[in-house]
């Protein structure tokens, strides 16, 4: 887990590759496309991903933006920033990238863009529960490790997982 101020992200954005622009999405064949690619990143099926953020969406459009970097009729990367209210945090999640578009500055562009999101909301900092890939590029944009996490999936006795 890895916590940095939002405001200094706002300045000198990266400049992403040519051809490849960032869109905000809500519409479900858009979420659909977002977990194709990160089925494609993970090796795993992520479906339920698209069911969670169109839940989520419906339940609160203000409480997350999503957002997708496209080239051509591709996503290549996506990510999204939730704005957790009565606080100064807003958390980004996603953040996953092509394998081929990788150091291309897509990631951080995506980090530039969700910050600039949570500064113009007045939220102060940003929050990321940050993969081993992402870590080391959120520190050099001066993000400060706080904690580690383990994720699990809990599975009572006797239910299905």
């Amino acid at each position: 887990m890895v916590v940095g101020l939002a405001e200094p992200l706002t300045v000198d954005p990266p400049v992403l590759p040519e051809g490849v622009h960032l869109r905000q999405v809500t519409e479900r064949a858009d979420l659909d496309r977002i977990a194709a690619m990160r089925a494609q990143v993970s090796n795993q099926e992520r479906s339920r991903l698209a069911e969670g953020l169109t839940a989520e969406l419906a339940a609160d459009p203000t409480s997350l933006t999503i957002l997708v970097a496209e080239a051509g009729d591709d996503v290549v990367s996506a990510g999204w920033v939730r704005y957790v209210k009565g606080t100064e945090f807003a958390s980004l999640w996603g953040g996953s990238t092509l394998r081929h578009w990788r150091r291309r500055g897509i990631y951080r562009a995506l980090v530039a863009a969700r910050a600039r999101l949570a500064v113009a909301r007045g939220y102060r900092y940003l929050q990321v529960d940050a993969s081993d890939d992402s870590r080391p590029i959120l520190e050099r944009l001066g993000f400060v490790p706080l904690m580690v996490t383990v994720p699990y999936v809990f599975s009572p006795t006797g239910a299905p997982a």
